[in-house]
């Protein structure tokens, strides 16, 4: 169809995401999530979709409703699919049988269940669930009253006692239990004052593996984590890994003997040394050994989008049917990847390569092909399935994804095309790589155009820098830099020293010293919009948000080159956000020291220092449930200018989280857009 028009706000609410797909044992059929915003309830709802590998047909396997059913996975005969949903209250744990029926509840809806995996014989289903609270048992039944009817109060003990998106802390630990389908007796398995995720069977049935981290002082050490094993008829838990960092997206190997996970080998403070890669460690217990080590990139999604994202969610490892190789994502480049290594010799390959970001990979079957969710610049994701490229290598060292023109083997099999009637009425254009110099730094950026671009016309641009800072932006779809396009302006966007994809060096440069090489960087991307000649330099603004809104903050309070910014949820103030956000007191780590050691440095690295040196028209968009990047850190902000006698405006989104540009509420996502494009359009005008 031909695209007619340019894309504008309300195509962000035709636009549907796709998220954890789930390959039927036999290869034929794909379940997966399709969220999608609802403007009459100002909700969005995630549903669970069908598709038909063979024929392509595609239907709904949860109806669309106003309640939401998310990470279906199939039985191992295939004649069930397991998933969570939210219509009894809580998230509870439903099992569908193929063949008809309705889906029946398997937990009680007085909690919250968050991951599960099935046994291999379809029996029995481990789950990790964690208990609601008095007070959220009183909201599930509707007893509003009684519960204003009692003191109103948090009692806070715990360091890590909120987080982003999810809210304040309950008071429970979440725990793993297992479920006999037969008899629907459930057993719990953990206990004491740890969290446990990712319940996983042995390929025996014998084991149910889990990952948790039990340090004297978890909070003090969140980014530990450790693999432990249980029986699933309960008893004492076993761990198996032997070392320190992170652990997480573990997978067995088909015999059971070892278990592969996402991780690094950081001693508590010391994550920001290491990429997180790929290891391997005997099931029986003892130190892991890293198998990915050529590889200086995450091996994990850390793309940036704010249509469909994988929420930095860790994709397990994928086993080759005789365990001698694994299959994983790898972020690089603006682009996240699908590699494979050998073992035994550490072949390395690139899988599927291009200007893809593939954000969810998924395999039932030990002998079956992948599933994949692959997502572009032009296209926020679509599912799609591999032609088992481990049996295409024969002497070749890559698959490539633009290699589709002389191996059609080689290409990923799409699936669905769920935004086809919603992307083919518009006027897209993909967005043009460039490649910045600063010194011996390369910075990799990309610019919007505007439809129907002509280098003879003159354009206002903005420079939008991502948050993080350690992640990356180029390959995945982002509607809010197209809208800005549409609007008229040139978006520049890059990955600066900071960011993640560019190898390790490129993300440390900046430990300890944030505003001083990133900023340069940034600076160098300014220049280079500067000097284009389509580019009107009296009309340049900036924006950004989170670790960008810090570096929007920083910008105007460094230059006037600028001719209009909006900070978005911002960091402003690291002294007051050390005890304020949810992950606040780590900044430690990050900087070299706790404020009470060495305050001039939280100080000197705090936008809010060179407050009185801000005269660029400044719009503050932030959320008031922000745990991450706190309100205060706005308020500080505002206060200041309005003091100073500064143009400074302020928006405050209720109810809404960090995540309001990926995940918020529709109108409240719409009208951040407007005031936005307003802010720029004033201080702008043509």
């Amino acid at each position: 169809m031909l695209r007619t028009r340019a894309t504008d706000i309300r195509d962000l609410f035709r636009l549907k995401v796709v998220g954890r797909p789930a390959i039927s044992p036999d290869g034929r059929q794909v379940a997966f999530e399709l969220r999608r915003p609802d403007l009459a309830e100002n909700k969005n709802f995630t549903q669970i979709m069908l598709v038909n590998a063979e024929t392509l047909d595609c239907r709904p396997l949860t109806g669309e409703s106003k309640h939401s059913s998310a990470r279906p996975k199939w039985s191992p005969d295939g004649s069930k699919i397991a998933f969570l949903s939210d219509r009894d209250k809580g998230s509870c744990l439903f099992v569908l049988e193929m063949g008809g029926g309705e889906p029946r509840r398997i937990t009680e809806p007085d909690g919250y269940v968050h991951d599960f995996g099935w046994s291999p014989d379809g029996g029995s289903i481990a789950y990790s669930r964690q208990a609601m609270n008095e007070r959220e048992l009183l909201d599930r039944d509707g007893k509003q009253d009684d519960a204003k009817a009692r003191p109103q109060f948090k009692h806070i003990t715990r360091l890590h006692h909120k987080l982003d998106g999810a809210g304040w802390w309950n008071g429970h630990y979440t725990h793993v239990w297992c479920v006999d389908l037969h008899s629907g007796r459930k057993r719990q398995l953990t206990h004491g004052e740890y969290d446990h995720s990712e319940p996983r069977f042995s390929p025996d049935g014998k084991l149910i593996s889990f990952v948790s981290n039990r340090m004297p002082e978890p909070d003090l050490n969140f980014e530990n984590a450790d693999i432990y094993v249980v029986r699933p008829g309960g008893g004492p838990t076993r761990k198996v890994t032997q070392k320190n960092g992170s652990c997480a997206g573990h997978a067995w190997s088909p015999d059971g003997k070892s278990i592969a996970f996402i991780g690094n080998p950081a001693k508590t403070g010391d994550w920001w040394k290491y990429n997180e890669r790929i290891w391997i460690v005997p099931s029986r217990g003892g130190k892991p050994r890293e198998i990915a080590t050529a590889i200086d990139n995450p091996c994990r999604n850390i793309t940036l989008g704010d249509v469909s994202a994988s929420g930095f969610e860790y994709s397990p490892p994928v086993w080759s049917a005789d365990g001698t190789r694994l299959y994983f994502l790898v972020s690089e480049r603006g682009a996240c990847r699908m590699y494979s290594q050998s073992i035994a010799d550490g072949d390395l390959r690139c899988e599927i390569n291009g200007d893809i970001n593939i954000y969810f990979m998924q395999r039932t079957a030990v002998d079956g092909p992948i599933t994949l969710c692959i997502g572009t610049t032009t296209n926020p994701g679509d599912v799609y399935l591999t032609e088992q490229l481990w049996r295409q290598h024969s002497d070749a060292k890559s698959v490539g994804w633009r290699a589709v023109a002389r191996n059609q083997a080689e290409m990923p099999k799409r699936l669905t095309h769920v935004n086809s009637a919603a992307l083919d009425p518009l006027d897209l254009p993909a967005p043009e790589e460039i490649f910045v110099r600063n010194g011996r730094t390369t910075i990799h950026a990309w610019v919007f155009k505007p439809p129907g671009f002509s280098p003879k016309k003159r354009y206002p641009a903005i420079l939008e820098i991502h948050g993080g800072p350690a992640a990356q932006v180029g390959c995945a779809f982002f509607h809010e830099k197209q809208l800005f396009a549409a609007r008229g302006y040139v978006v520049v966007s890059g990955n600066p020293r900071g960011s993640l994809g560019y190898g390790l060096k490129h993300c440390n440069a900046i430990h300890a010293d944030w505003g001083n090489k990133d900023y340069a960087d940034i600076s160098r991307l300014a220049d280079w919009i500067f000097a284009q000649r389509f580019v009107d330099k009296k009309r340049v603004g900036v924006t950004g948000g989170s670790y960008g809104g810090f570096m929007t903050n920083w910008i105007v309070g460094h230059t006037n080159r600028f001719r209009a910014a909006v900070t978005q949820r911002s960091v402003v103030n690291l002294e007051s956000m050390f005890g304020t956000s949810d992950y606040g007191y780590d900044l430690g780590h990050e900087f070299g020291g706790q404020p009470w050691e060495i305050l001039n440095r939280y100080r000197a690295q705090s936008p809010l220092t060179y407050v009185r040196n801000i005269r660029t028209p400044l719009l503050i968009e932030h959320e008031e449930e922000d745990h991450r990047c706190p309100i205060e850190q706005a308020e500080q902000l505002f206060a200041a200018l309005r003091v100073l006698g500064r143009t400074v405006e302020m928006v405050r989104f209720e109810g809404e989280s960090h995540g309001l540009c990926r995940g918020g509420r529709p109108h409240n996502r719409a009208e951040r857009l407007r005031r936005i494009l307003d802010w720029f359009e004033r201080y702008m005008p043509k």
